[in-house]
């Protein structure tokens, strides 16, 4: 009877085992054999066999062992358990235990059934959860499925309008030409557009986007993100406005995310409110138990979103199944991706919106002081935090320490882009502002600035026309240009190229790109300055002159050479004599070579005179007096003392060491 009760626990165990399947079946099944064998035994043969409770105790484990998802360590505990009942039912004789009672019995009885129970929630709740997962990886399947069939068909349209376009060049190029360009530039563009937004997301689920959080003022940075959307919303006639609750909120910030937030949400905003509308995007600082945050909102007069969508319109894999979708044409990705960036700047984006009056996009953000302020790179390597307290078109004087800060000229007509733009710089430089092109163009000439920051879009003269006129006068030829427009076009591009200017930034720019165009030009100027101030070998200088890099400003420096050179002998020629051959003003000339040598016109000009005396001394008969007089000097003890500041060794001692030089 003993090996009948093993052989009826481990016979459905082994079947149970290969097809691990109906765990509740096989469970109910043991606890059944178990009760009526016992009962059994009971009643036959007055007592229980002791061997019952170690084969039961043995079942446990194999039960729980097959339930594990890691079938080889089931198959291990298996193993284990079930040598364990054999080895038990073989060492242990066949002998009725005394004073067995109904009661025990029971106790028995209920002690399975608990077990049983037990055992039976706990692998009903798992075949639930695996039968949700089940359902939602299907759902996920199912949604991805749509999403990348709507993203095809994203991929898929301008790839087609592309390829059309293409063939219609081909076979009519006189009238497709111009026309299929600007439809294949709109195409990749979008194309490139969708690719940047998809990578994005990807960075965001990875949890690989950093978050570069510095201190500044998110009033003025949000003005100056609306202003450059100004244009769009004018050739679309939409009212573009922004106002502020407050003046100034410095908070930690990350402009990127902010900038990449805004503009999602503008762009839809203005692609989705019709001709007449309006989009207003309100700024507020809110303080609600002791937790501070910043609401902005995006509102528009658009065709709105239906309540039953609202939930879903953050979802990207939404765009694809939206019923609106002739309306609201779209990749889905832009809300999902501003969602995300929200997230990461520990913030909650939501909708309210009526179809056919608009929709209110709302963002809060939360408040805080804990990053560093905003810091420019620096020519000294030392870094300074802007002031933000100038007015818009107030003249920023420089510090009294920054005595060699250097002079920058923005042409802007917008009061809010002149004041960001002098948050970011006017700690680093001495500004001067205009507000047209033309006050811009009289400014430059009458301060010649180190560098200039131009809008393109200004009444009266645009950036392009300021820039050719500047490049084209040989006093302000030498400044650098960066221009600074909502254009980003490739023949706006082209075109602010073409006018001379040294660098191009879209609208909205990032400032560290800002920043690293303005060093780079400003390096660029150094290696100028190293140039043209080395004037000791003047062939070598002539010979780096026909390179072509900056043709007018060596053609400049060679006339000034050939000026000087012409009159070496003559005491008389100096600055003012100068000036007057050249047509410029003594600021003017000063400014211009302090740009492109680092030194005064009257060094450059003693430089000058005293390296052709070093040459005079080394190759000639002449003496030292001789040659002072020969090279513009009116006292022989001042060459000779300006010679000895210059080389080190007094003018005598080249003379003795070339005393029978040959003319």
């Amino acid at each position: 009877f003993n090996i009948l009760f093993l052989l009826s626990m481990i016979l459905p165990l082994v079947v149970f085992h290969f097809h691990r399947r109906n765990i509740t079946a096989y469970a109910l099944f043991s606890q059944l054999a178990i009760v009526v064998l016992t009962s059994i035994k009971v009643y036959l043969m007055g007592g229980m066999v002791n061997v019952g409770t170690p084969v039961y105790v043995g079942l446990i484990g194999p039960i729980y062992a097959l339930i594990l998802p890691n079938k080889k360590r089931a198959v291990n505990i298996f193993l284990l358990y079930t040598a364990t009942m054999i080895m038990a039912t073989l060492a242990n004789p066949l002998e009725l235990e005394p004073y067995v009672f109904y009661r025990y019995f029971m106790g028995f009885l209920i002690s399975n059934s608990a077990i049983f129970f037990t055992l039976y929630y706990f692998t009903s709740q798992w075949e639930k959860t695996k039968e949700a997962e089940k359902n939602r990886l299907k759902e996920i399947n199912t949604f991805k499925t749509r999403f990348y069939t709507h993203i095809a068909h994203e991929f898929r349209t301008p790839l087609s309008i592309i390829t059309g376009i293409a063939d219609q060049i081909k076979a009519d190029p006189s009238r497709w030409l111009n026309p299929g360009h600007e439809m294949i530039k709109r195409n990749t563009e979008n194309l490139i557009s969708l690719t940047n937004q998809l990578l994005d997301l990807a960075k965001l689920e990875d949890k690989s986007m950093p978050l570069n959080l510095v201190q500044d003022d998110l009033v003025l940075y949000t003005r100056y993100l609306v202003e450059s959307f100004h244009s769009m919303a004018e050739l679309k006639k939409i009212k573009l406005r922004f106002s502020s609750a407050v003046e100034e909120l410095i908070m930690d910030m990350d402009p990127d995310k902010l900038r990449d937030i805004l503009s999602n949400l503008l762009s839809n905003a203005l692609k989705f409110t019709p001709e007449g509308g309006s989009v207003t995007v309100n700024l507020q600082d809110i303080n609600e138990t002791g937790n501070p945050f910043v609401k902005l909102e995006v509102k528009d007069t658009g065709i709105g979103i239906p309540v039953e969508e609202q939930p879903f319109i953050f979802d990207r894999y939404f765009q694809a199944n939206n019923h609106l979708e002739s309306q609201r044409s779209g990749s889905g990705l832009g809300l999902a991706l501003t969602r995300e960036l929200v997230r990461l700047l520990g913030g909650e984006i939501r909708v309210s919106s009526t179809p056919g009056k608009g929709s209110i996009f709302e963002v809060k953000l939360p408040v805080s002081n804990d990053a560093q302020p905003i810091s420019l790179p620096t020519l000294n390597g030392v870094q300074t935090i802007p002031e933000r307290t100038k007015k818009p078109h107030e003249q920023v004087k420089p510090k009294e320490a920054e005595t060699k800060a250097l002079n920058l000229l923005l042409v802007e007509d917008n009061a809010d882009v002149i004041r960001y733009l002098q948050s970011l710089l006017e700690g680093e430089y001495h500004i001067e502002i205009a507000c047209n092109g033309t006050e811009g163009l009289q400014k430059a000439l009458s301060v010649i600035p180190d560098l200039i920051i131009s809008d393109v879009m200004m009444p009266e003269m645009d950036g392009f026309t300021l820039s050719r006129k500047l490049k084209a006068d040989l006093r302000t030829s030498h400044i650098p240009i960066v221009l600074l427009t909502a254009r980003s076009d490739f023949d706006s591009r082209m075109e602010g190229l073409k006018s001379g200017a040294d660098a191009y930034l879209s609208k909205p720019f990032n400032r560290q790109e800002l920043f690293v165009r303005i060093n780079a030009l400003i390096g660029l100027r150094k290696d100028l300055q190293a140039r043209y101030a080395l004037l000791a070998d003047r062939k070598n200088f002539h010979e780096q002159a026909r390179n072509g890099k900056h043709l007018r400003e060596d053609a400049f420096m060679e006339k000034v050479q050939e000026l000087l050179m012409a009159h070496l002998s003559d005491e008389e020629f100096g600055i003012a004599q100068l000036c007057e051959v050249l047509g410029m003003s003594r600021s003017q000339l000063y400014r211009k070579f302090a740009a492109l040598t680092d030194m005064s016109v009257y060094q450059f000009i003693i430089t000058l005179r005293l390296e052709k005396a070093k040459e005079l001394l080394a190759t000639t008969h002449l003496n030292v007096s001789e040659v002072a007089y020969d090279t513009g000097f009116k006292n022989p003890a001042h060459f000779s003392r300006a010679f000895s500041e210059k080389f080190g060794y007094a003018p005598s001692q080249l003379k003795s060491a070339h005393p029978t030089a040959d003319h």
